[in-house]
């Protein structure tokens, strides 16, 4: 655990590059702000090549690689507003604590996976369709168990409709017959929304189990009360949100590894709508709702005139 709170920092920030044997004794205010400038380039990056590469028509599993795409610049955002130290809000005080910032690394982390599989899927319209429809399958299945208190009985008989529509384009499906029969029981159960196992989705991705089991794993600890979150808290230190040594390391790893995650993603959609790279600035790029300085000018425009 202690080996990877002290991550080296790194000017590489690919998702192979983050290694779990690099070290760092610690991260202070200048390391710390230097992987938040970084992180805050990446995710201003990821947000103007995402709106950009908005409203096009492509093959299907593309398509929602791009609805993927924007959940992880929600949560980059999300996490970057959260981060100590970040331009992106005002705030009377910094809060410096893992916690803040590790739900939106977790989904980050996990949309990255789900949006290589889905931008990495074979070029086959047939096959993009059984990966849609394993999604589509999935969603249902979750909707009918965890929102019946919510939902009109005849929203729930909608969704089980749908449910036997998508299993049964799956089971007339030559690709998805061909798969092994573990994983087709596991798909139609709604237990993955992936076709192949998770572990092979994540090896596709780039990333080595083990670091993907120690980020997921830590990450859960700390969005959660489990006992990470509370077990070694510290008087006026660690686990109470003022600056520490430990929440300060912990906080520059995530953004770091982040980072990685984030550049790549948009290395992918790059190479998927080329023509996206034009908005690729650092921190100068533009989209909105942003930061002042990173809207575009016609937005700027339309808020000076509303001041007036």
């Amino acid at each position: 655990m202690t080996d990877r709170l002290e991550s080296s920092q790194s000017a590489s920030l690919g998702v192979s590059d983050v290694a779990l044997s690099s070290k760092q004794k610690s991260a202070g205010r200048r390391e710390y702000s230097e992987a938040l400038k970084r992180f805050d380039a990446n995710v201003c990056e990821a947000s103007a090549v995402g709106q950009d590469c908005a409203n096009r028509l492509e093959t299907a599993a593309i398509g929602y690689s791009t609805y993927v795409f924007s959940r992880m610049c929600a949560h980059a955002q999300a996490l970057i507003c959260a981060a100590p130290l970040s331009r992106w809000t005002r705030r009377e005080f910094e809060r410096w604590d893992i916690a803040a910032v590790a739900p939106h690394a977790r989904s980050i982390l996990e949309g990255y996976v789900l949006f290589r599989y889905l931008a990495d899927a074979p070029s086959s319209l047939d096959v993009q369709r059984d990966y849609i429809n394993a999604i589509h399958l999935y969603d249902c299945k979750k909707r009918i168990s965890i929102l019946p208190t919510i939902l009109s009985e005849a929203d729930i008989e909608w969704l089980k409709e749908q449910e036997k529509e998508i299993s049964s384009r799956l089971l007339t499906s030559e690709y998805f017959q061909s798969l092994n029969e573990k994983a087709k029981k596991t798909v139609l159960a709604g237990d993955r929304m992936t076709l192949p196992s998770k572990e092979d989705v994540i090896l596709s991705a780039g990333i080595e189990k083990d670091e993907y089991d120690f980020y997921f794993n830590y990450l859960s600890q700390n969005s959660h009360v489990f006992s990470f979150s509370f077990h070694r808290m510290e008087p006026n230190g660690r686990g109470t949100g003022i600056e520490n040594d430990f929440d300060r390391a912990a906080i520059f790893m995530v953004l770091n590894f982040c980072s990685g995650l984030l550049g790549d993603a948009v290395d992918r959609l790059v190479s998927l709508f080329p023509d996206s790279a034009e908005v690729r600035k650092g921190i100068e790029s533009r989209f909105s709702p942003g930061p002042i300085k990173n809207l575009p000018k016609h937005v700027k425009r339309a808020i000076r005139r509303k001041h007036r």
